[in-house]
């Protein structure tokens, strides 16, 4: 009888631990969905669409070793724009407010890309800032951590490796 007890005992304390766990997880998905959605569909709009088209067909014309002041004024809000979209997504992932995964397999090849189309701005827009700012060097520093973030779980990877994917990568 006292072995039935424990037994029962232990598959109670079990099923609550998992169903615990599942709640926590469903919890989570609830709150990060909207942020996640919102990053999407911003990502889709005309603006972002249009600094994205720039900085691939035509940044690498300008002279990027003055950083955004070697742009000009409407291409330096553009391009400011959309490295600030891709620096408060990496925030968002460094800081595990949204999973890599996601980011990843919707967003990771424009991650890429833009990173390395942008990179030399970038390192010039830092060295440009004044360095005795605290973080001055630091400019872009979560786009870039995002970068490498998505290398090491590169799209293929973040979809292939979802539960419900598919397709042939």
């Amino acid at each position: 009888m006292n072995i039935a007890a424990l037994v029962l005992s232990i598959t109670a304390v079990v099923v609550s631990v998992l169903v615990s766990i599942r709640q926590l997880t469903l919890a989570r998905h609830s709150n990060t969905l909207p942020v996640v959605i919102d990053l999407f569909r911003e990502h889709r709009g005309d603006d972002l669409t249009d600094a994205r088209a720039f900085v691939y067909r035509e940044l690498d014309t300008f002279d990027l070793s003055q950083g955004l002041s070697g742009l000009p004024e409407d291409k330096q809000n553009l391009v400011r724009d959309l490295a600030w979209f891709y620096d408060n997504v990496g925030a968002l992932v460094t800081h595990s407010v949204v999973d890599v995964e996601p980011v990843s397999g919707y967003l990771g090849g424009s991650v890429i890309l833009m990173w390395e189309k942008m990179e030399p701005l970038i390192q010039a827009e830092r060295a440009r800032r004044n360095p005795s700012l605290e973080n001055s060097q630091r400019w872009q520093v979560y786009f870039e951590n995002l970068y490498h973030l998505v290398r090491e779980t590169p799209p293929t990877k973040a979809r292939s490796s979802a539960k419900r994917w598919r397709l042939p990568e």
